[in-house]
């Protein structure tokens, strides 16, 4: 293959804009964010309890909590895993580790783009969704060693408050047919409202 048309074939793919964040699974929640909030000096977003219906990463973790070091909702999420698939806690174990790499787009349209490619290049979508901490608009994939890859955009911002805007279920949605623009009408609507609420309890 010359490298022209590899630089060619770079120039059309749709392009993350950055790593937004990394997925963590541990066996110890509180340690964890102790950790990497005195030691690494990360803050605190949120706790999230995944509900018993199982859905998105409920699928094997039962909490998560949220991590920024900037005013995006996260740029680490630990994830406390199912008791059934726990180790001891002096037994090396696949099941702790990395849980999923997240890519961030610049757009909505570079997000459906990076879809299309995905599937044009033959590798299955795992999920597509949103909702639940960060609410970004998201799909997954899984790499050829089965590690789980998320591209998203749209993650929620925290301000001065420090604290999260509201947000609803995580759901499973078809980004082919997603109304962005109501998206951001909603989200917008929200953080409208969260300021009105912060503002009656000066």
């Amino acid at each position: 293959m010359s490298a022209s048309n590899g630089s060619a074939n770079q120039s059309l793919e749709p392009r993350p804009v950055t790593i937004g964040h990394v997925g963590l699974t541990v066996r110890n929640l509180d340690r964890a964010v102790a950790f990497y909030a005195d030691v690494v000096g990360l803050r605190l977003t949120e706790r999230f309890t995944y509900p018993e219906a199982v859905v998105g990463h409920g699928l094997t973790v039962v909490a998560g909590a949220f991590m920024r070091c900037d005013s995006s909702h996260h740029c680490l999420s630990i994830f406390a895993l199912r008791p059934e698939l726990q180790r001891p806690e002096d037994t090396a174990s696949p099941g702790q580790g990395l849980h999923h790499i997240a890519f961030e787009m610049a757009t909505p349209d570079e997000l459906l783009a990076k879809l299309r490619h995905v599937r044009a290049q033959g590798v299955p979508i795992a999920n597509e969704r949103r909702g639940g901490p960060g609410n970004q608009p998201r799909f997954y994939i899984r790499d050829p060693e089965g590690n789980l890859i998320e591209f998203y955009w749209g993650i929620d911002q925290i301000g001065w408050q420090g604290n999260p805007r509201a947000y609803g279920p995580i759901q499973e949605i078809d980004l082919e047919n997603y109304d962005f623009a109501d998206f951001v009408r909603e989200r917008d609507g929200a953080a409208v409202a969260q300021i009105g609420g912060d503002r009656g309890l000066e």
